[in-house]
């Protein structure tokens, strides 16, 4: 099967869509879905970067202190 992706600009309400010269099919499916602008995509990344949970100082510490722990765990004990 070959399909066919074009994105298009509509001018006076009309889409032309030209097919290649090796497309056989006598009948096709048309399916025309509205394009939603993404402005500032990296902004949005570093929106929500900015307002993530971040660790006080005392947590970061903790997290250490289970991480140091944690990797002194040996399968074996289990």
């Amino acid at each position: 099967m070959i399909a066919i992706r074009q994105i298009q600009e509509v001018k006076s309400g009309v889409v032309s869509v030209t097919l290649p010269v090796n497309f056989q099919a006598q009948r096709v499916e048309i399916i025309i879905l509205p394009i939603e602008e993404s402005n500032g995509s990296a902004q949005n990344l570093q929106d929500l970067l900015l307002i993530a949970p971040t660790l006080t100082d005392d947590e970061y510490q903790e997290y250490e202190n289970i991480r140091e722990w944690m990797s002194q765990w040996n399968v074996n004990d289990f």
